[in-house]
């Protein structure tokens, strides 16, 4: 077999079986680039393992936080003795220009606000 026969039959031979490949396993561009990256950067399936883990934990973090100050139980009508039971002492509390009687508490950790009139909750926002 003379030398320029077989260089045709081992380049069929790479055709064959790089179409073989393509009809086997269907490569994609993106999964090229994976197979590659993988090495260097872990897999995807840990990537997504890892952010759903801290997506979970931010979850868990947040919803702890909200579950120590019962905001739910405040009410219109509460007098400031049973808010102050209820959540302490306000972070801080502001003067209404325009109402002498009426204050607005500030509970930054509860993210609330209470307007505060004749000792009663008139009003309660969320920050």
């Amino acid at each position: 077999m003379s030398g320029r026969k077989f260089r045709r039959l081992l380049l069929f031979a790479a055709v064959v079986a790089v179409a073989y490949w393509i009809y086997k396993d269907r490569p994609t561009v993106s999964g090229m680039i994976d197979s590659i990256t993988n090495p260097l950067m872990g897999s995807r399936a840990a990537v997504e393992s890892s952010e759903r883990n801290r997506v979970n934990s931010d979850a868990a973090t947040a919803i702890s936080e909200q579950t120590e100050i019962p905001v739910g139980s405040l009410k219109e009508g509460m007098s400031t003795r049973d808010v102050k039971e209820l959540l302490g002492s306000p972070d801080s509390i502001e003067k209404d220009t325009e109402n002498p009687d009426r204050t607005r508490w500030i509970y930054r950790r509860a993210a609330r606000v209470l307007v505060i009139e004749n000792q009663r909750v008139v009003s309660i926002a969320v920050l």
